[in-house]
């Protein structure tokens, strides 16, 4: 369960590929599918700052807490707001222009204001091209918005590419993430 932080969920595909699947923000749980599924296989966790988590040994606690139903209501409600959260996602890559995917992007994935996702990985994660992603971070260093650095890219306008953020988002429901 991570208590405090964000952290990014990562996928080994057939091709040894990795691909970046989600962020998490606390509080929230981690490895729950694995808890549920135990043939599921397991992703790779990455802090994106200091994060606190607390675990348990799943071998030890597994039928207790399968058998516990206050337990498992509170999963299923973890799940479904996941499931509701992914959709919104997926809707909203479809729906809107890379310029406020991207924004929203640089948000979730900054570490102390410095963007330094690979561009590869963030492509992958956007549906868009590499070309076209690049174009988009150039479009904001010309806007103002980032400046580029030898580690990456700092955030220079924040209220300006939050905006451009909440533009997919005007109910601010998922502003928890974009800290």
């Amino acid at each position: 369960y991570l208590t405090r932080g964000r952290a990014r969920l990562y996928a080994t595909l057939a091709n040894g590929r990795v691909s970046l699947i989600d962020f998490f923000a606390a509080p929230c749980f981690i490895g729950e599918i694995e808890l549920i599924d135990k043939d599921h296989e397991p992703r790779a966790v990455q802090a994106i700052e200091e994060c606190w988590c607390l675990a348990l040994p799943m071998k030890h606690y597994r039928p207790r807490l399968l058998n516990d139903t206050l337990f498992l209501r509170k999963l299923c409600v973890t799940l479904s707001h996941k499931n509701y959260r992914n959709i919104v996602s997926l809707t909203q890559n479809q729906s809107f222009p890379l310029v406020n995917r991207l924004a929203a992007f640089i948000l979730l994935s900054q570490e102390g204001d410095l963007y330094h996702e690979k561009h590869t990985q963030a492509a992958e994660y956007l549906g868009v091209s590499y070309r076209h992603l690049l174009y988009v971070l150039a479009q904001f260093i010309h806007d103002g918005l980032l400046i580029k650095s030898k580690k990456g890219y700092l955030i220079k306008n924040r209220k300006q590419l939050s905006g451009l953020a909440l533009e997919m988002d005007p109910e601010n429901k998922f502003s928890g993430m974009m800290q």
